[in-house]
């Protein structure tokens, strides 16, 4: 099921026709992207489209779950090269604009260290207070969900996953 902050966040800023128009499903996965041309859309999400990105914005969550798995994932840049890269944090009141910022620092040090890869960050929406057990499967579910962009986004760990 989709994280209640994560829902309640999306409820808040986007236009419910914005979300039942783009919202994608696939095996009880759930996918909202949006592209560097949806400048007002993402400025609901509280990101300022500029000359580096961000690239593609994902919303995802797996509403056939008993658990709560949900989050964000940010490709902000791949003109150094792709994939993007950039590692999972899980906190539970992380915002897309959150995980833009943090994707677009990933960009700046790549291009700074000259390494071929773009920016980018996720972030899982979860309570602090998981036993071992669920935070696990929760890293691992919305290690599946955005397994899909595996193509322009390398994960690494991060704050609160491992």
């Amino acid at each position: 099921m989709i994280p209640k902050k994560m829902d309640e966040y999306l409820r808040d800023q986007l236009p419910e026709a914005a979300i039942n128009r783009r919202l994608r499903r696939r095996d009880g996965m759930c996918f909202l992207e949006f592209a560097h041309t949806d400048e007002l859309l993402l400025a609901r999400l509280g990101i300022t489209v500029d000359k580096l990105g961000p690239h593609l914005v994902v919303c995802a969550w797996n509403e056939a779950s008993n658990l709560e798995i949900g989050g964000y994932l940010v490709v902000d840049n791949v003109s150094m090269g792709s994939p993007s890269m950039g590692g999972i944090r899980k906190l539970p009141d992380i915002t897309p604009v959150d995980i833009h910022n943090l994707a677009r620092g990933m960009t700046l040090k790549n291009a700074a260290a000259d390494l071929p890869y773009g920016g980018g960050k996720a972030g899982i929406v979860a309570k602090f207070d998981t036993s071992p057990e669920e935070h696990m499967e929760i890293v691992r579910r919305f290690a599946r969900l955005i397994r899909r962009y595996r193509h322009m986004y390398v994960p690494g760990p991060d704050v609160g996953t491992n």
